[in-house]
């Protein structure tokens, strides 16, 4: 394997997330019908396992054949189609994350459902948004299935296309200053958007209008919400040995060490009340130098991994805030219409940046 798809991998971080993700929704899910029940119910648990365990083992075997007879049908026509490697990942996946995450959401509310202490968290949880739970769980096992897949097709599909001469990965460069601008503004008019369906109806409502804070929280989310989100993400990258390389690449940056330092500047200023105004300008340049270069998460380090983390990310915690500061659904048909348009925004911007960081081209031909 080369340095260049080496320097492309992420260790066991895409899928120990999306376990940890499962295990918490079906730690909530089974609260759910525990409180219903009285009891946890073990028999879809006996069903699931086995049959998942089953299932995966067969979808491997699956995938193992599927990717021969894509290579033997590339070879022969010359040119390298589209790999059947990705449907079967995620199916597997799917299937796999369901099972582990009712199992050890059985295990875990069986042990501490008669704990009071934790009986009160497993009931807040339970009543909290399962629907942005559940569809934070189907984001980490989308990457995890994407990240799985591509490192299949690089054990055993990319060598014998390149052998065969009908299909190299390039690595790209990454996008100018420039353009990571323009995708910032773009993400930042649809997360206005969606702000402002969510809080305008309320103008002109007689007993919910929105106060003072809401608007605050809004806007800060708006305009900071990427460099938050990025320099979250790249924290906790750091934190896991197998990213660590990838998050200091990306926080190096000349641009990032210019947001970070001009916060840290705006906190020293803060001390001192004489400089309040000064704090308050230095802070907002820092803030929108790191919402306007995403940290370099999208252009440095492992990619497409890291850039496809960010967006899932802004996505959850930036499209799906309320002007509240809580996390949840659009509330009404507008707000439904806008975060809409917002999925097939992200999903848009996360199938051109896959393909910009993993696109097959022919080789070029010999001299």
């Amino acid at each position: 394997m080369n340095r260049t798809r080496a320097a492309r991998r992420i260790g066991w971080t895409p899928g120990v997330a999306a376990l940890l993700a499962c295990l918490g929704a079906g730690n909530v899910l089974v609260g759910a019908s525990f409180f219903r029940d009285g009891a946890v119910s073990w028999t879809p648990v006996y069903l699931a396992v086995p049959i998942a365990i089953v299932a995966v083992l067969a979808l491997r075997a699956g995938r193992a054949a599927a990717s021969r007879k894509y290579v033997e049908r590339s070879v022969r026509r010359g040119w390298a189609g589209m790999s059947p490697s990705f449907p079967f990942t995620l199916v597997a996946w799917a299937l796999g994350g369901t099972a582990f995450g009712w199992a050890t959401g059985a295990v875990l509310v069986s042990v501490n459902g008669n704990n009071p202490e934790a009986r009160a968290d497993l009931r807040w949880a339970v009543d909290s948004s399962r629907p942005v739970l559940l569809l934070f769980v189907g984001l980490l096992v989308l990457a995890a299935a994407g990240y799985y897949s591509w490192r299949f097709r690089e054990r055993y599909e990319l060598g014998p296309l390149e052998q065969a001469g009908i299909a190299v990965v390039v690595p790209p460069e990454p996008p100018g200053l420039a353009k990571t601008t323009r995708m910032w503004l773009a993400g930042t008019a649809v997360d206005a958007s969606l702000f402002a369906g969510a809080i305008v109806p309320r103008l002109f409502s007689g007993h919910d209008r929105p106060t003072a804070d809401e608007w605050l929280k809004g806007g800060f989310t708006v305009l900071a919400g990427p460099a938050v989100v990025s320099f979250a993400l790249l924290l906790l990258l750091f934190a896991n040995w197998s990213t660590r390389h990838s998050a200091l690449r990306a926080l190096l940056r000349p641009t990032s060490l210019a947001a970070i330092g001009l916060v840290l500047l705006a906190v020293v200023a803060d001390q001192s009340p004489d400089l309040a105004v000064v704090s308050n300008v230095l802070a907002v340049a820092g803030t929108l130098l790191g919402s306007a270069t995403c940290m370099s998460i999208m252009t440095h380090g492992a990619q497409p991994w890291m850039g496809l983390f960010y967006l899932a990310g802004n996505f959850v915690f930036g499209y799906l805030t309320a002007p509240d500061g809580d996390y949840a659904l659009p509330v009404g048909i507008t707000g439904w219409i806008i975060a809409v348009l917002a999925a097939v925004y992200a999903v848009r911007e996360a199938r051109n940046h896959y393909r910009h960081w993993t696109g097959l081209e022919r080789p070029p031909l010999a001299a």
